[in-house]
């Protein structure tokens, strides 16, 4: 389980990286190199960016919804991971599950239920009627998202696999979701979607009083109570 050489790919790709998002396939195609059985576990709280997805970016409109983005101070940026666009900020925490199996392909499922139920679990433990499950309305959908009472949405789980690797990311929103509906409404109105902002939550809306740090901490005393990663294994930036 020790993972000095995914560790390593890490730290070198977020030194080249042109965002905060490009890195993590640059780790993933570097990856592929490395033994079966390594993980590692980056958790960052991301700058205010827009971050789309490879999908978004072959939409006729992706030019004009990353200018109403911009306009209102979230950088427009593509990640790898993920079927639709995401909001992104400082009240928010990305974490990235990295790791490498002789069958990687074959269990995305199975690492989107596993992570999906640590990350419920862990909110559990917080006091919150956290559930797995899609809310109607919430943006980038998935049935592996995390939600409040089936009444909003708090995490997003995505998955990305290249050859033996693989890359889990989720991100939770800690706090300030206040400033991520109208952006997010006015992104997907651009791109002809409809997202009920009703359904944007965080953390700290439920009555989480935690601030990113504690919240970033106790992710990472969940994936390591559950044997996903060595404690030695994980990465914690900017919380």
């Amino acid at each position: 389980m020790s993972s000095p050489g995914l560790g390593r790919l890490v730290h070198e790709a977020r030194t080249r990286a042109d965002d905060d998002l490009a890195h993590v396939l640059e780790v993933l195609r570097a990856a592929r190199a490395l033994p079966p059985g390594e993980r590692f576990l980056h958790v960052r709280v991301p700058p205010r960016l827009l971050a789309f997805s490879r999908r978004d970016t072959h939409r006729a409109q992706f030019a004009a919804a990353g200018e109403v983005a911009r306009a209102v101070g979230f950088e427009p940026a593509v990640r790898h991971v993920g079927g639709a666009f995401a909001p992104l900020h400082e009240g928010s925490l990305v974490i990235d599950h990295y790791g490498t199996d002789h069958d990687a392909a074959r269990s995305t499922l199975a690492r989107f239920e596993t992570h999906s139920g640590v990350l419920r679990e862990a909110l559990v433990e917080l006091g919150l009627d956290a559930r797995v499950g899609e809310v109607a309305g919430e943006y980038c959908p998935g049935e592996h998202s995390v939600n409040v009472a089936g009444r909003v949405k708090v995490a997003g789980v995505a998955q990305r696999v290249s050859g033996s690797a693989w890359v889990v990311s989720t991100v939770l929103q800690v706090s300030g979701a206040e400033s991520l509906r109208p952006v997010t409404v006015d992104v997907a109105r651009v791109l002809g979607e409809h997202v009920d902002p009703a359904t944007i939550g965080d953390l700290a809306g439920e009555g989480v009083a935690l601030s990113t740090h504690e919240v970033a901490r106790h992710v990472v005393v969940a994936f390591c109570a559950a044997a996903l990663v060595l404690p030695r294994d994980v990465l914690v930036t900017g919380a």
